[in-house]
């Protein structure tokens, strides 16, 4: 009986597991398009507004944006070289 219970299991868990593959995948998906259009928004005057920013001395990267920064941040600057 504990090894019908196993098997069962096991196919519960193989479901489960599909299913969190399908959501990683369409969750990828739609993180890609944000990518997409941010770098469209580094284009031109938007583009020398970040690097204003930052020579003023605030954080442009994603992970700090706005924040006071403390000397170069390699975040910041591999952030506006992706343009």
């Amino acid at each position: 009986m504990i090894i019908r219970e196993l098997i069962l299991e096991v196919g519960e868990l193989k479901e489960r597991i599909a299913n969190l593959e399908k959501s990683m995948a369409l969750y990828e998906e739609e993180t890609r398009l944000p990518a997409v259009t941010e770098n469209l928004f580094l284009q031109g005057e938007s583009y020398e507004k970040l690097g204003r920013l930052y020579k003023e001395g605030y954080h442009v990267c994603p992970a700090s944006f706005g924040q006071v920064r403390q000397g170069e941040c390699l975040f910041c600057i591999a952030f506006m070289e992706k343009e």
